[in-house]
Formats: structure tokens, sequence, C-alpha cells
């Protein structure tokens, strides 16, 4: 959606903001699952890999750091 954060004129807001911009879990462990094979591939000098029957290479990468990085930053602000 292009979206990166929210404004919270009340702190009340917070929760839902946070919980709203919060990666799905299925999309968090995807994206795990994307880091740790192209890590593997990268072992074996190869630049990408199949994961789950599909394509994966540096973009895929990108997006999954993405999603690991909002995740782990909403998590830190929660706790």
């Amino acid at each position: 959606m292009g979206c990166e954060g929210k404004w919270a004129i009340h702190p009340s807001q917070v929760e839902l903001a946070n919980e709203v911009f919060t990666p799905p879990a299925e999309e968090i462990d995807k994206a795990h699952r994307i880091l740790a094979a192209l890590k593997e591939a990268a072992a074996q000098g190869k630049g990408a890999a199949a994961l789950d029957g599909r394509l994966i290479d540096a973009a895929s990468e990108k997006m999954a750091q993405n999603v690991v990085k909002a995740a782990e930053a909403i998590a830190a602000k929660i706790q």
C-alpha cells in the first residue's frame, strides 16, 4: 500500500496502529524462510533459489528483510 507509518494524535491509537502495521505471522514466517533459502543458495554459489515452487532472488531478499525489520521494530516498541 506504500504506507510505512501512521501519525497517532492520542496514545490510545498506538496499539491499533501497531496491530495494523505488524505483518501477519504467515508473512513473517515466509520472509524468514526466504532469507534462509537465499543464504543456503549463496553458500552454494547461487544467486537465486526456489521456494515453494517459485523463484526467489535479490529482490525477494530485500522485501523479506523489510518485513522482518518492520516486525522486529514493532515488537521492540510493544515490549
